[in-house]
């Protein structure tokens, strides 16, 4: 058997054309990366590293730069701390200014005279002495920056008599105290102490003293045990009120009695003669002059002169004949 070499040969170089012609054809439609060369590589590399060698030089540059901007300025130590002293000083001067200034203005109000109080005016006054206010107000050489009113006026509140007070201070050295006195509306006569006891509207027992009666001055005669001193309240309460009230509605009584038993009582004229009327205590007052003028009316229209008129029970009012006996009245 022959074989032929160079047929296959030829035919092993016809299949190596005809791929190097197949690879050129592929190679020549799909652009495949070449390889570069060493000479390129290294331009290309060097121009890189030169590119980042200047951006790095850049960054380096704005870096001092914004270093530099940044960095503290150092002041000598001397020139720090006296700049430092400066400035608080500056900040605290208006501060010891003021203080200086407070300190100063004390001083001056504390040594002066013209701001001590020597006198004062007394206001309101009508039966106390304006010297016993000014003691009790206790501002005699005092500076006006420490005195207190409302303390000034508790202490003339305390005066008896006094029913209120009130205080004003005024620069340099003005005191002013306005009194409001218990005014005296009803002279009370206790018997057992054979004493004239002037008393004002709430009862209470006042210090005034002399003739300060009037034509219509109402007097009561207490018959009773007690005791009276100034600044005491009369038992019971409300019966100066009741007597005042019997004045208004009686023209002409000026004098009335009290006894612990009976209470109030007083006399009445007419023309038919004198006789008691008893009153009682303060209950029903109201009704009890009510019933004592119709009681008046029905006996002065009748001629009857009683012996005595009893209105203490308003709702059994009695009054007694000359004869003796009692009988009922009518409203």
């Amino acid at each position: 058997m022959r074989i032929d070499l160079v047929g296959d040969e030829r035919r092993h170089r016809g299949r190596g054309t005809g791929q190097r012609r197949r690879s050129r054809t592929f190679h020549s439609a799909v652009a495949l990366p070449r390889a570069r060369s060493r000479r390129s590589a290294g331009k290309k590399r060097a121009s890189t590293d030169q590119g980042k060698g200047t951006r790095t030089q850049g960054a380096l540059s704005r870096q001092k730069r914004r270093h530099q901007a940044v960095q503290p300025v150092v002041v000598p130590r001397d020139r720090f701390w006296s700049s430092t002293l400066w400035r608080s000083a500056a900040l605290r001067l208006p501060v010891l200014l003021v203080v200086v200034a407070l300190v100063g203005t004390s001083v001056y109000v504390s040594v002066d005279t013209k701001f001590y109080v020597y006198q004062s005016e007394i206001v309101g006054r009508r039966h106390l002495d304006a010297e016993t206010i000014y003691q009790a107000a206790g501002v005699h050489e005092e500076n006006i920056f420490w005195i207190d009113p409302a303390k000034v006026a508790e202490r003339v509140v305390q005066l008896e008599g006094v029913k209120a007070a009130r205080v004003r201070c005024e620069l340099p050295a003005l005191v002013t105290i306005e009194v409001e006195e218990r005014e005296p509306v009803v002279m009370w006569r206790a018997e057992t102490q054979r004493q004239d006891l002037w008393l004002d509207a709430e009862g209470v027992v006042l210090p005034y003293h002399g003739d300060v009666t009037s034509p219509d001055t109402v007097f009561v005669v207490d018959a009773s045990e007690r005791h009276l001193a100034v600044g005491d309240w009369l038992e019971p309460k409300g019966i100066v009120q009741s007597v005042l009230q019997l004045d208004a509605a009686l023209p002409g009584v000026r004098v009335f009695y009290y006894q612990s038993d009976r209470g109030l009582s007083f006399a009445q004229t007419t023309d038919g003669g004198e006789w008691p009327v008893y009153v009682g205590t303060s209950q029903d007052l109201q009704r009890k002059i009510q019933v004592l003028q119709v009681m008046n009316d029905y006996l002065r229209t009748n001629g009857i002169r009683p012996r005595y008129v009893d209105v203490r029970w308003p709702d059994h009012p009695v009054y007694g004949r000359p004869s003796g006996r009692t009988t009922g009245g009518g409203q």
